[in-house]
């Protein structure tokens, strides 16, 4: 009975999250519908992680055991010409017995994309937040340090689980500024598309942590608030701090998740 990891990407938009839920569709939904359909079985899956409804994912994983055994490549191919237009397998990997796609996770990477602009973005409207800009990324970046390193971030999130800790270990969190410009300067100097990627490593997330940071760093980056604030609820705070508005989760982006090289026996890129 061979075990596999599957990573997705999925456009959220559609989704009611990644979780199974009674009477609304989820990327979970679909993908085991699929499941089901190719194999005919229904195994139990491990996730990486649980996104929130309308968020994306670029590499999400997810783990089962089949009783059938299947060349990756034949799997992936079966499942991409069953599943919708807004779910994908990106690849395939034969893991080790007792592989879980929770547990075994190292880190963890979630990006957000702001687009910054007076107006509406009818092109970005779908997976990113537009806000009035233009951004401090400077000072950005410098509040942003005081949330590198493992911290408690009950100010941000909550535990997945009843009573469960909100320390987190946050590796690194980089601000990147893209500004694309018109080749004909119709734009009058402005750019036509300007965004703002924040980019969170950690080895794991409370619910809403990263649409938490995401709020609170825009929140600096409009000037609207210090640094220094957002390095005062670091580690203080026993529950969710009402000052740090949730960024939608239509700019949220599961990014990639790492293992050990110990617990891939045979991998598939796409």
């Amino acid at each position: 009975m061979p075990t596999y990891s599957l990573t997705l990407e999925y456009d959220g938009t559609d989704f009611a999250g990644w979780q199974i839920q009674p009477s609304v569709r989820t990327a979970m939904g679909a993908f085991n519908d699929a499941l089901r359909t190719v194999t005919s079985e229904t195994p139990a899956l491990t996730a990486a992680g649980r996104t929130d409804a309308g968020a994306h994912a670029h590499g999400q994983v997810v783990g089962c055991t089949l009783e059938r055994g299947w060349a990756p490549a034949e799997l992936r191919n079966a499942l991409n010409a069953t599943l919708p237009a807004d779910l994908a397998v990106r690849n395939v990997a034969i893991r080790q017995d007792g592989f879980d796609a929770r547990r075994d996770a190292v880190e963890r990477t979630y990006r957000y994309l702001v687009v910054c602009r007076d107006g509406r973005s009818p092109v970005m409207r779908r997976n990113a937040w537009t806000v009035r800009g233009p951004l401090d990324i400077d000072a950005m970046r410098t509040a942003a340090a005081h949330l590198a390193g493992r911290h408690d971030f009950a100010a941000f999130g909550s535990s997945p689980r009843a009573g469960g800790s909100t320390v987190r270990h946050v590796a690194s969190v980089s601000i990147e500024r893209n500004a694309i410009e018109s080749r004909d300067g119709a734009q009058h100097g402005q750019p036509v598309l300007e965004t703002v990627a924040i980019t969170v490593h950690a080895d794991a997330f409370l619910r809403g942590m990263m649409r938490s940071f995401t709020g609170a760093l825009v929140k600096v980056g409009q000037g609207r608030a210090t640094p220094e604030w957002l390095g005062s609820l670091v580690d203080t705070a026993t529950r969710r701090d009402p000052s740090v508005a949730v960024a939608p989760a239509r700019g949220l982006h599961q990014w990639s998740v790492r293992y050990e090289p110990a617990h891939t026996d045979q991998e598939l890129a796409a």
